[in-house]
């Protein structure tokens, strides 16, 4: 998937018009004023403009960030630029690692890992809905030659095939079903994310992490406010993207590690200590 932004360009108008353009096709490309063959855009440099019927159009090369918000198809929900970043922070992504996510949706987020890390890593993603699976094989171009991108047509519940894995991605309606699953293909020390829409989900995935030796080191969600650019008057954009999802980060401990602490917590109480470890008092007391 080394090559799946190549042959791609962004045209924008410095306003509201953005699209990503494949030059291997042969259509011409439509505009708010009018069309351009792709013949001639391929003639303007990258960081060239060109006009249609006065208005002016600039050529940028296509990033990631372009790709994924106006590039890519969605038939379903994706993981936002603001949120894929920070998660590929968080789970420590760079070249040459194995990682694994659930599921693969439209895409998106596969795009990132694979990107991330590299032809000598190696993305494995699970996705049970078949008609997703080819939507996704389409998008990523993952029919086209080498990639670094394996898709298995499989449900968690029917187990994970890779072992020693360096992080899992979780996106999935009830991911706290599967962590043991997770937790058993995972290194020891190794990074976990899971992201889901709603509060209440955070609460159950919480819950779950008390079965398995998972460290939960961060519940967070991210936020994103862009400016309008105009020296004379600086200030927020009229519109921007509140909340897209909440994201838990764990990481993988050695068998009991984290049980064992749990086993001797105390359960919480109406005035929300928290079910917080007893300062004093008992066998296990300071």
């Amino acid at each position: 998937m080394e090559d799946l932004l190549a042959q791609k360009v962004l045209i924008t108008d410095l306003s509201r018009f953005r699209k990503v353009i494949d030059l291997r096709t042969p259509e011409p490309v439509g505009l708010p004023s009018g069309h351009i063959s792709r013949e001639e855009l391929k003639k303007i440099p990258a960081g060239g403009s060109f006009e249609v019927r006065d208005k002016r159009y600039f050529v940028l090369p296509c990033d990631m960030n372009d790709f994924v918000m106006e590039g890519l198809k969605r038939n379903t929900q994706i993981v936002y630029p603001k949120d894929s970043g920070y998660i590929l922070m968080k789970l420590d992504i760079f070249p040459g690692k194995r990682i694994a996510e659930a599921g693969t949706g439209s895409g998106a987020m596969t795009a990132v890992f694979s990107r991330a890390v590299g032809s000598g890593g190696r993305v494995y993603s699970y996705e049970q809905d078949i008609g997703l699976i080819n939507h996704a094989v389409k998008n990523l171009e993952l029919d086209a030659g080498d990639t670094n991108v394996i898709i298995h047509h499989q449900s968690l519940e029917l187990g994970i095939y890779e072992q020693d894995l360096d992080a899992f991605f979780l996106d999935v309606r009830e991911p706290w079903k599967y962590l043991g699953a997770v937790y058993d293909c995972l290194k020891p020390g190794s990074h976990l994310g899971i992201l889901v829409p709603t509060a209440n989900q955070v609460s159950r995935v919480l819950l779950a992490f008390n079965n398995w030796d998972f460290l939960v080191t961060e519940v967070a969600e991210t936020f994103l406010r862009t400016y309008k650019p105009v020296p004379a008057r600086l200030r927020p954009m009229d519109r921007m993207i509140g909340h897209t999802s909440y994201l838990i980060f764990a990481r993988t401990m050695q068998p009991d590690t984290i049980r064992r602490i749990a086993a001797r917590a105390v359960p919480a109480s109406e005035d929300g200590d928290g079910g917080l470890l007893p300062e004093n008092g008992g066998p296990d007391g300071a």
